[in-house]
């Protein structure tokens, strides 16, 4: 009995080393990889500023992976990946790298896909002055110093404190001055607003702060 169940598990052992050595031939001789289930990008939801790098890697389904970025909604490039080593790398030039969102995707040996997002950070401008209050009609010049991009802006005025009555002020724009004219004040007290001055091309911008009426 027990020779019988010896020959009867060498038989089974023959027969499943057949099979693998077929299977095996019939992919060029390379060992067959199964289905991989679930695929993880890391890290996820990354933020850099620009110029910037990042280096992703993928946990979960069959190693090696590799990895592409997707240009953004609008279009425009963020940088560079590195298909083999998940190396991202932003546009070195300031005056031409773009701020915005792009897609990740990391595919493995099967096929399996993960994604994830990476996000270039718009430069943050300086403003001067950072801050004004407007105590009558009349207008307040504020400058914005650019790091990068066309040396040129647009800008505009929003409400603090939605409940607010004071007419907004207007803005005017000269290369990379912003000039806000406020046409009224409060009768009494103070209203205040946010002027956003933004680069032209790049995204890149500075907010300062504006009073209208007396402290």
């Amino acid at each position: 009995m027990k020779n019988r169940c010896k020959v009867w598990l060498l038989c089974l052992l023959s027969a499943t080393l057949i099979l693998s050595c077929t299977d095996d031939i019939e992919n060029g001789g390379a060992a067959l990889l199964g289905p991989s289930f679930g695929l993880t990008v890391i890290p996820q939801n990354s933020t850099i500023l620009k110029a910037g790098a990042q280096i992703f890697a993928a946990t979960g389904g069959v190693a090696p992976y590799t990895f592409y970025i997707a240009n953004t909604s609008t279009g425009t490039s963020l940088g560079t990946m590195v298909p083999a080593t998940g190396v991202f790398t932003g546009v070195a030039a300031l005056n031409a790298a773009p701020a915005g969102t792009a897609t990740v995707t990391a595919v493995d040996s099967t096929g399996v896909t993960g994604t994830t997002t990476i996000t270039v950070l718009p430069t943050i401008l300086i403003a001067t002055p950072g801050s004004g209050i407007i105590t009558e009609a009349g207008d307040l010049a504020i400058t914005a110093t650019l790091l990068s991009g066309s040396a040129l802006i647009t800008c505009s005025v929003s409400r603090d404190d939605s409940s607010g009555t004071t007419t907004i002020p207007t803005v005017g724009v000269a290369g990379a001055i912003c000039t806000v004219t406020a046409s009224a004040i409060p009768a009494s007290g103070t209203e205040d607003f946010t002027v956003t001055l933004t680069d032209s091309i790049n995204g890149d911008y500075a907010t300062a702060k504006l009073t209208l009426g007396t402290p």
